[in-house]
């Protein structure tokens, strides 16, 4: 798994708990609801084993709810220590954005990132580059 997928997965514990503040949901919904966060193709399976894990933590509870279409479904519900932990990642994630907001502002004022020629990594970037020097 790429480095920044790994980056990527570490903050599924705070969007979960968001999604849960936002209102209750079964697994599967949780999942389809990632996509907003660029998610769309979230393993499902990785998601249920966090859930398990974040109640466990006491971050989430769950009851079997019954389903009008289909067997019985897990709905998850924030808790309050879940809503204690989203207040803290927020807290962190803001001086977080502060940072990665600095490193694009200074990335984008760099004049040659690829040292002469547009390095192959970086091809396809010149547009948001120019985006955001504007």
């Amino acid at each position: 798994m790429p480095v920044h997928e790994v980056e990527r997965r570490a903050l599924l514990t705070p969007v979960l708990l968001l999604l849960l503040a936002e209102r209750r949901g079964h697994g599967y919904e949780l999942v389809q609801r990632l996509g907003a966060f660029g998610w769309e193709e979230a393993e499902s399976a990785h998601v249920y084993r966090l859930l398990r894990s974040m109640e466990k933590c006491g971050e989430v509870t769950s009851q079997w709810c019954a389903s009008a279409s289909g067997p019985a479904r897990r709905v998850y519900a924030i808790t309050p220590q879940g809503a204690m932990n989203l207040a803290l990642w927020f807290v962190r994630l803001g001086e977080l954005h502060s940072t990665l907001h600095l490193f694009l502002e200074r990335y984008v004022q760099l004049e040659d990132v690829g040292g002469g020629d547009e390095h192959p990594h970086h091809s396809g970037h010149g547009d948001y580059i120019r985006r955001m020097r504007r």
